[in-house]
């Protein structure tokens, strides 16, 4: 058992926790749910032992011993946690790095491979009997930049398990990025390990479909307990509104091409991601971009953006000109505005150490009476003015998108804009870029949810 006793959190000018009671009992596995910035990951932190309050008591019943060392190995031991942003950890200490580093082979930094997260328990993975979908033998050479969203979060829960066998097996957000095959795999993942092992699970979620092992439900509003019940249904029916797109198919057949790839075939190591793509993005359409984890979708936002050298060996147009031809990188980001989950992953010190405002205002340098709508619109009064690293998940997922339609751009590249975002914030961002797309801008999105194709797109490129 688990028991928070009277808890009280707080941070510099704000109380989070304020005496707060909590009890998990054995057999019991917890979905936290609630608005974002309501302390679903910071519950996680306090349960693990890696936030320590200000005031009260956290008991485990299973952590035996008098010494803080005894307590604090033993509660490393049983208690795993897996935060959301977990590549910032392992490349700490790497200095300079940028997300377009991923795509280049040359530099003297030498990047952590996923056998380094292993370590010495590497020869454990023989011993154990994953299911097909979570062999990762393939991924041991790779360095951890180069992993799609989910191949990292198979890496790094197997890491956890391989270790010892906790008693608790807490995971933030261990869906979003996730494709609907691996989020399945997942689901299954977690109720053989829960049954075979006794792990019991608490996870952070929104709106996917809940593994069946999933007994309890906690909704919190502003760090209270505004809910507690029992779960009887494991899958969330996602409602969605579809949106009219003005621009219809045929009236776009003929406009120019804002980016055309003709076949296209990317490899690394002598292994092909990518090989014989046609594809032509004419301005003003909608394009969703699907495929699985690893399938190569953002490797394709990578080479649109100018990030991917690759971009200057293959067949790929720009705005009606050949990349190498003579336009320059940052003339071609001009144009384009993206957003993606690497601009979380690699926030440097400095940005993490002032407040969203001011991160918005450093990147831009212009529109303040733009971004004072943006807030009125995402009620972001409330956190904006925080410094980026006191921000949850979501609240920093709402800042980026905040950032992205600062600025009016020809082109729009999205991937997994909604990650994070609980389902009222998820709907503003939906109407939002919806008022937002000028009838001329082009926007090509990369999801892992059918509502957002169905909802948002004319047009699919599967990998």
């Amino acid at each position: 058992m688990i028991e928070l006793k009277n808890i009280f959190v707080s941070r510099p000018g704000r109380k989070l926790f304020e005496n707060f009671s909590l009890k998990i009992h054995p057999g019991e596995h917890w979905i936290v749910q609630g608005d974002n910035g309501s302390g679903k990951t910071t519950l996680l932190q306090l349960i693990a032992g890696a936030l320590h309050p200000f005031s009260g008591q956290v008991h485990y019943s299973f952590i035996k011993g008098l010494d803080w060392d005894t307590l604090y190995n033993q509660r490393q031991e049983k208690i795993r946690f897996i935060p959301t942003h977990s590549l910032q950890t392992f490349l700490n200490g790497y200095e300079g790095l940028f997300y377009q580093q991923r795509y280049y082979t040359m530099g003297d930094t030498h990047l952590p491979k996923v056998q380094d997260v292993f370590g010495k328990d590497i020869h454990k993975l023989k011993t154990f009997d994953f299911s097909a979908s979570f062999n990762i033998r393939e991924l041991l050479n790779l360095e951890l930049t180069r992993l799609s969203n989910g191949q990292l979060k198979k890496v790094l829960i197997i890491s956890h398990l391989i270790k010892k066998i906790p008693n608790f097996l807490l995971m933030d957000y261990p869906f979003d990025g996730l494709d609907l095959e691996s989020r399945h795999d997942l689901s299954a993942f977690i109720d053989d390990i829960a049954k075979k092992f006794g792990i019991q699970i608490i996870m952070v979620d929104h709106d996917h479909e809940l593994p069946t092992v999933i007994n309890r439900r906690l909704v919190l509003h502003n760090f209270k307990i505004e809910k507690m019940e029992d779960v009887k249904e494991h899958g969330t029916a996602m409602p969605f509104e579809k949106y009219e797109v003005e621009n219809k198919i045929a009236e776009l057949k003929n406009n120019p091409a804002v980016v055309e790839m003709k076949n296209l075939t990317i490899q690394y190591s002598g292994k092909k991601i990518i090989e014989n793509l046609n594809w032509r993005i004419n301005r003003g359409e909608r394009w969703a971009l699907t495929g699985k984890n690893g399938s190569g979708k953002t490797t394709l936002f990578s080479l649109i953006y100018a990030d991917h050298p690759m971009a200057y060996s293959q067949k790929v147009f720009l705005f009606g000109k050949r990349r190498g031809s003579g336009e320059s990188i940052w003339d071609i980001k001009k144009k384009i505005n993206y957003l993606g989950p690497e601009q979380i992953h690699f926030l440097n010190q400095k940005s993490i150490a002032i407040s969203g405002r001011q991160y918005i205002i450093a990147q831009t340098h212009q529109y303040p009476e733009r971004l004072n709508k943006l807030i009125d619109f995402f009620k972001a009064g409330t956190f904006i003015d925080n410094p980026v690293r006191f921000l949850s998940s979501g609240q920093l997922q709402i800042m980026l998108l905040m950032n992205f339609f600062m600025r009016d751009k020809e082109l729009l590249l999205l991937d997994e804009p909604f990650q994070f975002l609980d389902p009222h914030n998820r709907e503003k961002a939906t109407r939002y870029l919806n008022h937002y797309l000028d009838k001329d801008a082009t926007l090509v999105l990369i999801t892992h949810n059918e509502n957002d194709v169905l909802a948002w797109t004319q047009l699919r490129k599967t990998l």
